[in-house]
């Protein structure tokens, strides 16, 4: 059975909002579980005062506003805020506590670039892309002299989002400043991917012989685009769509609609990763 957590105080006529992770946050068990998740992306100074009178005016939570309130005068207040609200709410073990509390004590610590990134990392990993793409760019643009190897590593990110909203020449241009920063093979392949969805099968084919840099890498890419074709075909979405396709083209309407119902599935999903 999992942890079961008793709610306290209600839910907010007003929701908390954190800018930079566009979340809203409805009561005080959604602020614990964001905290607890997403410690990384946390900018120190949003642990505040006006949080504090949040929880109390909005939480119905008047006692542990005032303890929140304390927690922001202490040496160390982003901890301190972290410990009041979890010995309060008794939401994460001990053990739990003391990991978001030392990743806040970092994350105090490191610098607006890397917090920049994981902000943008936490985008991608919730499949917000567009949000991600925005991250990404914002700190190339904003942060100059970084370390060639950060840099690098936030523009294969930033290639990685780009080709999740099938911006693939956009994609293969920024996994190339990647593979030139970071030269590592995984950039060079996702560049080499990217170049191919993005030229077609003939154009890449042109790429190559203008590129032949390239072409011993290509052999290992093409391995991984068969391996990939094989699990597509072998899958149950696959088996899906070519037995509903069928049915739908032999007049057989459920199918149809299931059909239907899927690809609105897929519209939606596409839609929540493109909202801005």
């Amino acid at each position: 059975m999992g942890r079961v957590y008793l709610c306290l105080g209600k839910t907010a006529e007003v929701p908390w909002y954190f800018e930079r992770a566009r979340v809203h946050i409805w009561n005080i068990e959604e602020l614990c579980y964001f905290m607890q998740e997403n410690a990384w992306i946390l900018e120190p100074e949003v642990l505040n005062e006006k949080l504090a009178a949040w929880v109390g005016e909005q939480c119905g939570l008047p006692e542990l506003a005032r303890q929140l309130y304390a927690a922001t005068k202490e040496k160390e207040p982003v901890t301190s805020f972290a410990d009041a609200l979890f010995e309060y709410t008794g939401y994460c073990t001990n053990q739990q506590r003391r990991q978001v509390e030392k990743i806040l004590r970092i994350n105090t610590g490191s610098g607006q670039a890397q917090r920049a990134k994981a902000r943008g990392d936490y985008f991608l990993e919730c499949r917000k892309f567009v949000l991600a793409v925005r991250e990404y760019e914002g700190l190339i643009r904003e942060y100059k002299g970084m370390d060639p190897a950060f840099l690098g590593r936030v523009y294969h990110s930033l290639g990685t989002a780009c080709a999740r909203l099938f911006w693939f020449d956009r994609a293969a241009d920024t996994f190339l400043q990647a593979y030139r920063l970071l030269r590592t093979k995984e950039s060079a392949l996702q560049f080499l991917a990217a170049r191919r969805l993005g030229l077609g099968e003939q154009g890449y084919v042109a790429f190559l012989a203008e590129n032949p840099d390239f072409y011993q890498l290509s052999l290992e890419f093409e391995k991984r685009m068969e391996a990939c074709d094989l699990a597509w075909r072998e899958s149950e979405d696959a088996a899906f769509i070519l037995h509903a396709g069928k049915a739908r083209r032999d007049g057989e309407g459920e199918q149809g609609r299931r059909l239907s119902q899927r690809l609105e599935t897929l519209r939606n999903d596409y839609r929540s990763c493109t909202a801005q």
